[in-house]
C-alpha cells in the first residue's frame, strides 16, 4: 500500500531508502528535507509498504533535477542529522541522465 502519493507521474523517481526496524518518518518532514536536498519545489515522497512489513520511502523529483548526485549526498546527511540509520540506493549511472 503506497502513502503520500505522487501528484505528477512525469516525476522521476530518484532515491529510495528504508529506515531502521522501528524508525518511521513524517510526511512532512520527509517532504521538507527532500525539497531541500533536491534544492527544487516540485518534489513528492511516497511510502510503500513491501514484503514482511518492509517499508521504502521514494523520493521524485523533475527529470531534469540539475545536481543528483549532490541531492542524494544533502539526503544522505539530512537523514545523518536527524538521527535516522538507514539504507539507500545509490544513483548510478541513469540513460540520458547527466550526473
Amino acid at each position: 500500500m503506497a502513502k503520500y502519493e505522487r501528484q505528477d507521474n512525469s516525476e522521476t523517481r530518484w532515491l529510495s531508502f528504508r529506515l531502521r526496524n522501528g524508525q518511521s518518518i513524517a510526511p512532512a518532514k520527509l517532504r521538507a528535507g527532500w525539497a531541500a536536498a533536491a534544492a527544487v519545489p516540485d518534489i513528492s515522497v511516497r511510502r510503500e509498504d513491501i514484503e514482511s512489513g518492509t517499508v521504502v520511502y521514494a523520493l521524485y523529483g523533475p527529470s531534469s533535477l540539475g545536481a543528483p548526485q549532490v541531492a542524494e549526498m544533502r539526503m544522505r546527511q539530512f537523514l545523518m542529522d536527524e538521527g535516522y540509520t538507514f539504507t539507500m540506493g545509490t544513483l548510478g549511472a541513469r540513460p540520458g541522465i547527466r550526473l
